[in-house]
């Protein structure tokens, strides 16, 4: 199944719908917070999960939870040449250009969702394909959360590059 994602305005978080192929809203996502999110994911206005950001002193973390059980954590990872994401539990790995929304997550053997961005439009539009559609609600949440990674990375960048 894919999924666009139209993403309101905000420089610091995020809340927005996601479409299906027929322009129809699928999900909807609202940030309760700003410094520290909890982006909850909505479908047929129920809410069916969410994701809640940890403190950490350098590094980022977020929770998700599905039906208000804990799943799993995404960790950022220490590195010097560019950020890398973790999410241990699920045994899911995510290559390429998450900061670009141009990646996958995968298993180890079959991808599980393929995320891409649209160039040149006013807000951020992305669109994912969900081949794992047991995980579907999951595969959501977790980019979700990668979304909110790359909103935190982009304003502590610009928070830094401002001084």
């Amino acid at each position: 199944m894919k999924y666009y994602f139209k993403e309101n305005f905000h420089l610091i978080y995020a809340d927005g719908q996601l479409y299906d192929e027929n322009n129809d809203v699928a999900y909807e996502y609202e940030n309760k917070t700003i410094f520290f999110p909890e982006i909850d994911l909505y479908k047929d206005g129920e809410m069916i999960g969410y994701v809640k950001k940890q403190f950490k002193w350098f590094l980022r973390s977020y929770d998700i939870y599905h039906h208000d059980e804990y799943v799993a954590r995404i960790n950022q990872e220490l590195s010097f040449l560019k950020s890398k994401l973790s999410i241990d539990e699920l045994g899911w790995i995510i290559d390429g250009d998450f900061l670009n929304l141009h990646y996958e997550i995968h298993d180890g053997n079959n991808v599980l969702a393929k995320v891409d961005q649209e160039l040149f439009r006013l807000t951020k539009r992305y669109y994912i394909e969900i081949f794992d559609e047991d995980n579907e609600e999951l595969l959501i949440l977790t980019i979700l959360a990668i979304n909110q990674f790359d909103k935190d990375s982009s304003s502590a960048a610009a928070s830094s590059g401002a001084n």
